[in-house]
């Protein structure tokens, strides 16, 4: 059985953490990041939602949904030897 959806209205993931996120209705892995864009007192920092295997596709805050924690993945063995 897997996780439930969380609301991103009710509750945010832990930052740079990959997730599964609902992105306008598609299932994508995202995570949450921080901008801190400079050091004037004019700029502030922001967070946004990213492909963690493409830094710099970043994902409109509204465009997410819901989300939830990756499932563990498989536990592989070595394949059986082939019969003689």
């Amino acid at each position: 059985m897997s996780a439930p959806w969380i609301s991103v209205e009710g509750k945010l993931p832990p930052d740079e953490t990959p997730v599964l996120i609902v992105w306008r209705g598609t299932v994508v892995i995202g995570e949450r990041r921080w901008d801190h864009p400079g050091y004037e007192d004019r700029y502030q920092s922001y967070w946004y939602w990213d492909d963690p295997t493409d830094d710099g596709q970043d994902w409109g805050r509204d465009d997410v949904t819901h989300w939830m924690p990756l499932p563990e993945p498989p536990v592989v063995t070595s394949p059986a030897a082939p019969a003689p």
